[in-house]
């Protein structure tokens, strides 16, 4: 049967073609889809390398850094290294030095002790001689203080000694003067002899008590000395009543007390120059005895 106006061979080779045409679209339809599917699929993978590749440049970066920072580091490191290694040369030069002294100082030591071993004769008899002379040094010393305890016995059993020249000085002892000029100003219708008289007495027992130290420490001339404390208050009670003089008289039998008996604080007889205000020697002292004794001798024979 023929179709209207195409004879029935041509529509067969048409049909023909045209269902080989569509398998043909058919398979590059197939093929387009397959490429497709493998376009997106290395596109996936195009976008995973260029994911990875980034990843693996900020990856190289990071480790570029901390390189750097290894690098950086290991430099202040040498530095350090270096500095430790400079110090330990230093203290090897210096501990070499000393090294050097100490065998130096051993030489001269070991040069000494043969020196003495060889003089041990002369030593042991310089030794001996010093030992001597301590003694008799000892000897003459004790012989001396007895001198002139003697002395001052004699002094003070001599009746017409010269106030301003050598004699006795009781070190230690309160002035009475002081008060007794302070007293009438204060006492005027009193005994102010007697008043006096008790309060020189009362001031020697102060200063005779040990456990009384009105003395504070002060650096003198870069020296550190022991001074009288000017703030204490019973020193201060006594110059605010009795005035300046009555307190330097206390004042100075204090400083006389510390200086020749700290410990027992009690008034010590000294042989005293008066004319030069200082302790008299044994000397000027039996020159004196001498001068008077002589005196005394010629006045006999007229």
């Amino acid at each position: 049967m023929e179709e209207k106006g195409y004879p029935c061979q041509e529509v067969q080779q048409l049909r023909k073609f045209v269902s080989k045409l569509a398998k043909e679209i058919d398979v590059k339809n197939t093929k387009l889809f397959v490429m497709e599917k493998r376009n997106d699929k290395l596109s996936t993978t195009l976008n995973n390398m260029v994911m990875e590749k980034r990843k693996l440049q900020q990856d190289h970066a990071r480790e570029i850094e901390r390189l750097q920072s290894v690098i950086l580091n290991s430099d202040k490191t040498k530095l350090e290294l270096e500095y430790q290694r400079q110090q330990i040369e230093l203290r090897a030069e210096e501990v070499d030095k000393r090294e050097m002294q100490i065998k130096s100082k051993h030489e001269k030591l070991d040069s000494l002790m043969r020196e003495l071993e060889e003089g041990g004769d002369e030593m042991q008899c310089l030794e001996t001689l010093n030992q001597t002379l301590i003694s008799k040094e000892r000897i003459t010393n004790a012989e001396l203080q007895d001198a002139r305890k003697t002395l001052i016995r004699t002094f003070q059993g001599i009746a017409d000694v010269e106030a301003d020249s050598i004699g006795i000085k009781r070190m230690g002892e309160v002035q009475i003067k002081p008060f007794r000029d302070a007293c009438p100003k204060k006492f005027p219708s009193r005994d102010w002899e007697m008043q006096a008289s008790e309060l020189c007495s009362s001031w020697q027992q102060i200063l005779g008590d040990p456990s009384w130290h009105p003395f504070k420490n002060k650096v003198v001339d870069g020296k550190l000395q022991e001074v009288v404390d000017e703030n204490d208050s019973k020193l201060k009670e006594l110059i605010d009543k009795w005035g300046e003089e009555a307190y330097k008289s206390v004042v100075n039998a204090l400083l006389e007390l510390n200086d020749y008996n700290p410990s027992g604080r009690f008034v010590v007889s000294e042989l005293w120059n008066y004319k030069e205000g200082r302790k008299a020697s044994l000397k000027e002292a039996i020159e004196y005895l001498i001068q008077k004794l002589t005196a005394k001798s010629m006045k006999r024979k007229r």
